[in-house]
């Protein structure tokens, strides 16, 4: 299970884009714009899953596939995201929780994956963004919901579960890969798309996926927060917040994950996989979904909460939960985050150990980052740095498409 010991997961520094992206990388150019190659220059469309969407999946391989020089592509949340986030007034060491006082269930996490691709390694390998020529590309966009248990061990260890998506063993041209070359490997979020390949939803998830793709989403993520902190005193705006809130947050933040460090290849981790002549190596694209609930963007590791979701929720009906989305966020300055009677959502993070409140009121730092005009978008930008490389592992971030909601 990750830890929160250490700022940094991986050495690197955080590097901001245009169009309201955030990456973490070696020192290199940040570029913007869409990418035909991505499929990620289009907005929203009106299509929806077809037949095919319904075609039992296969990817080719099984946690007993062993083959030499062969690379498993594997998808995780975490164990954070699969089991979701607890809350304790007194946290272990390492222990990621809201500092707020919420434990955060989902319910589902989908999101789109393409364009996953190998490259001959840089000649600078200073320059994070600079790849050498593609070896093997993966045209397929993969529809996943990857809050679901997948059938491989997770790089992350503990409960983790990793989801096949398929075996790179050759290159685009046919020949073996080289188990003498550290391949760069990238992948990109993706809008969601009539023509994916359904990896793991249920029939009763089409819905849900639909409608992605008719807003250009390319992640919605669904469930409950139920507040596990101490009761609020009477009079202050946090009584008047309710306990227990179901949320649905969509959004698009197409982006680029380029050349990502590997925790795998040792104490460096540094850029690339290697295939094995020995068996196979894995490459799991790895969700961090405590970064949807950041408040301090280009810094790793800020507390994780919810209060500012709260603040905004919309009653539910007869004594139901509250209901949120993104759209509740929009409007609201990251410098002045208001409840819905515009009283300023006060910090409760000082009753977690090992958090001191810096002040009175909650704030979102957006230091420096262009493109955050509101709250929403806020969360997209965090958002769109959550994405690794087997458990840590650090990629270079190139925006593909402005943010949808």
């Amino acid at each position: 299970m990750r830890s929160k010991v250490g700022v940094l997961r991986v050495a690197g520094v955080c590097l901001v884009a245009a169009l309201g992206a955030v990456g973490c990388a070696s020192p290199g150019p940040v570029a913007d714009g869409g990418d035909a190659a991505s499929g990620d220059a289009q907005g929203p469309s009106d299509a929806s899953v077809g037949p095919a969407f319904e075609q039992p999946f296969d990817p080719g391989i099984t946690p007993a596939s062993n083959a030499p020089r062969t690379i498993h592509v594997t998808v995780s949340s975490e164990q954070l995201g699969q089991e979701g986030f607890s809350y304790t007034a007194t946290p272990a060491m390492g222990e990621i929780v809201f500092v707020d006082g919420w434990e955060v269930r989902f319910d589902q996490i989908l999101a789109t994956i393409g364009d996953i691709r190998l490259n001959q390694p840089s000649t600078n390998p200073a320059n994070q963004s600079a790849i050498g020529a593609e070896v093997l590309r993966e045209r397929r966009a993969f529809a996943i919901d990857v809050k679901k248990m997948g059938s491989f061990v997770g790089a992350g260890g503990g409960s983790e579960t990793a989801i096949p998506l398929f075996a790179m063993q050759q290159t685009g041209a046919g020949a073996p890969l080289d188990p003498m070359i550290r391949y760069a490997f990238s992948y990109a979020t993706v809008r969601a798309r009539g023509d994916a390949t359904n990896v793991n939803l249920s029939r009763e998830q089409f819905a849900d996926y639909n409608d992605m793709i008719a807003r250009g989403w390319t992640m919605l993520l669904s469930g409950t927060a139920t507040y596990r902190g101490r009761a609020p005193a009477a009079g202050t705006p946090e009584a008047d917040y309710s306990t227990s809130v179901r949320f649905r947050y969509g959004f698009g933040a197409p982006a680029e994950y380029i050349n990502c460090q590997n925790p795998d290849n040792g104490a460096d981790g540094a850029p690339g996989v290697a295939p094995r002549t020995t068996g196979a190596v894995r490459a799991q694209i790895t969700f961090h979904i405590d970064h949807m609930f950041w408040l301090r963007l280009n810094v790793e590791d800020p507390p994780p909460r919810f209060d500012h979701f709260a603040a905004r929720a919309r009653a539910g009906a007869m004594g139901a939960p509250a209901l949120s989305s993104l759209d509740d966020l929009m409007g609201v300055a990251p410098s002045n985050i208001v409840d819905r009677m515009t009283r300023p959502v006060p910090d409760r993070g000082g009753q977690t150990m090992g958090y001191t409140a810096p002040g009175a009121r909650l704030i979102a730092e957006s230091n420096g980052s262009p493109g955050v005009d509101d709250l929403r978008s806020f969360v997209a930008f965090s958002s769109r740095a959550m994405m690794h490389l087997n458990a840590d592992g650090l990629c270079f971030t190139r925006p593909s498409g402005a943010f949808t909601f």
